[in-house]
């Protein structure tokens, strides 16, 4: 009906709106109806509307009220406007919009809006104890890792022909932190139920967090002589550990039976989980039946409209190149360097403006030596703008994609893109059907709850106006390089451009980051 097709079209304006820096949202209070008895209150579709609107940017924007009161009650103050206001707060208590903005999550996310952080390198840099506090408040990413540890287990033990104890099921945890994946792994045992030999070996390489760790499996009576702490690079362990079984007869080297690891980045891997964990396996710990978790993870990439964070981006010119430099003696990063850094952010004011596509594929274990990617995708012109999608962050929204597919013909309008955003989804154990256990933060198969990985965001030096009907084309290139003396490097290169319906190039933009020039991981 008209109706539908004007909510579908007003959700989609919203959503554009939103990556256009909303900032207010004005109710005159000519658009309230008067209920039975005798108060204002908005109809069936402005309250569609009104708590999209606080759903997606209730924490930032604001609501204004204007024109005369035009329901005089009692008790209605100076201004004869309380009674307007009465509602807006009763709008927002309602459970769809309260679950969204006063949760935990929502809390602990607060802080992090739109701000701009560089990746971690957690091979080149130590993290800190507050990060690995962050990390460990994550309720649902622990919760997946031990259903999937669990089930590798199960699948273990089942071969074991009804003899468990006669061989030691050896789980390696590699870049253990502080030990929340090692708990996770005592806890599946637990819950198996089996009495079984086993030992864990937690692999850490930061000095802080192993001293934590040897801590527990010395004074944790859940770790004491079933956990053993090993202070190294996973890429170095075969070598620690005959350091560590020197002089013990008849000491051979330990080899995993399931590995757990956490290397996952923003963009699955940006933070070289495929070069760690390849490391890992050339030096003979990895067996042909050695079970990985994650086994395997896929890379995703859309288009995002964002003024928000195209301007931190391009602020990020000012601040200081690199993190040891101090006060007015280190050197601004420079528009350049800034505007082709991929950026981790929680993205709050942006619209996604196309479903997302997968780039690449990390499995473990691989025999392919080759790490370097490159992926060409087509974002076609949708008349929704991707609505359903939201900001980029957090789970598809069905409900808002199916009102705004109600849009007719080829009404799309223009929009701007300010870049891309890089989510993943990582299959930790891959079973059969029933068992296939996810971790994710592309919109499509978000994992509720988990917030322990905001998305990448890719910048575009300048924007990209799309027209209603054009096509979105984004190149991306994962490279790889490695010196002579075995020291290496990981970067990305993207660019964009953008077709009318018949081929001609509208714009594009230049190749972002060639050859490293500004950012790069270090191995």
């Amino acid at each position: 009906t008209n109706a539908t097709e004007l909510v579908a079209r007003q959700l989609v304006l919203i959503h554009k709106a939103i990556g256009s820096q909303l900032k207010a949202l004005c109710l005159p209070t000519s658009v309230f109806l008067t209920n039975k008895r005798g108060y204002p209150a908005l109809s069936k579709t402005h309250q569609v509307l009104f708590t999209e609107v606080l759903r997606r940017i209730g924490r930032t924007v604001r609501i204004l009220l204007e024109g005369p009161s035009l329901h005089p009650v009692e008790n209605s103050g100076n201004t004869a406007c309380t009674p307007y206001l009465q509602y807006i707060r009763h709008l927002r208590t309602r459970p769809e919009i309260s679950q969204v903005l006063d949760s935990d999550e929502a809390s602990l996310e607060e802080a992090y809006l739109d701000q701009l952080q560089r990746p971690l390198q957690p091979l080149a840099d130590q993290l800190e104890f507050s990060t690995y506090e962050t990390f460990e408040k994550d309720p649902v990413k622990y919760r997946q890792y031990q259903k999937a540890t669990f089930c590798a287990l199960r699948r273990g033990v089942a071969t074991l022909q009804g003899k468990p104890n006669d061989h030691r099921i050896t789980i390696m945890v590699v870049g253990a932190g502080r030990g929340p994946l090692v708990n996770a792994a005592l806890r599946a045992i637990g819950e198996l139920g089996i009495q079984f030999n086993f030992h864990i070996y937690a692999v850490e390489k930061n000095p802080s967090a192993v001293i934590y760790l040897k801590s527990l499996a010395c004074n944790d009576p859940s770790w004491r002589n079933i956990v053993t702490v090993v202070h190294s690079d996973m890429r170095e362990l075969d070598r620690k550990l005959q350091e560590a079984h020197a002089g013990i007869p008849n000491a051979g080297i330990p080899q995993a039976d399931i590995v757990i690891s956490e290397l996952l980045g923003s963009f699955g891997d940006n933070e070289l989980s495929p070069e760690c964990l390849d490391g890992l396996r050339s030096t003979g710990i990895w067996k042909d039946s050695t079970l990985s978790i994650p086994c395997s993870y896929t890379a995703y990439l859309a288009p995002i409209s964002s003024m928000k964070l195209h301007a931190e981006a391009r602020a990020q010119s000012f601040f200081p190149a690199t993190t040891t430099s101090v006060g007015l003696d280190s050197s601004p990063m420079g528009t350049q360097v800034a505007m082709e850094t991929p950026y981790v952010v929680r993205t709050h004011a942006a619209s996604q403006t196309h479903e997302e596509q997968p780039c690449w594929n990390f499995s473990h274990p691989s025999s392919k030596v080759d790490k370097e990617r490159t992926c060409h995708l087509s974002f076609k012109p949708s008349p929704t703008h991707g609505a359903g999608c939201g900001s980029g962050y957090g789970p598809f929204d069905s409900a808002v994609a199916a009102i705004a597919q109600s849009v007719s013909g080829t009404y799309t309008g223009s929009v701007s893109i300010h870049g891309f955003v890089g989510t993943f989804e990582a299959i930790l154990y891959d079973g059969d059907v029933n068992e296939r256990i996810l971790i994710s933060t592309r919109p499509k198969t978000f994992s509720e709850g988990m917030f322990s990985w905001f998305p990448l965001y890719f910048p575009l030096r300048e924007p990209l106006r799309v027209p209603g009907g054009s096509t979105v084309s984004c190149s991306i290139w994962r490279k790889t390089e490695t010196n002579a003396t075995g020291n290496g490097r990981v970067w990305y290169e993207w660019g964009a451009r953008v077709t009318d319906p018949v081929g001609t190039v509208l714009g594009q933009s230049h190749i972002h980051n060639p050859n490293g020039r500004s950012y790069n991981a270090t191995l």
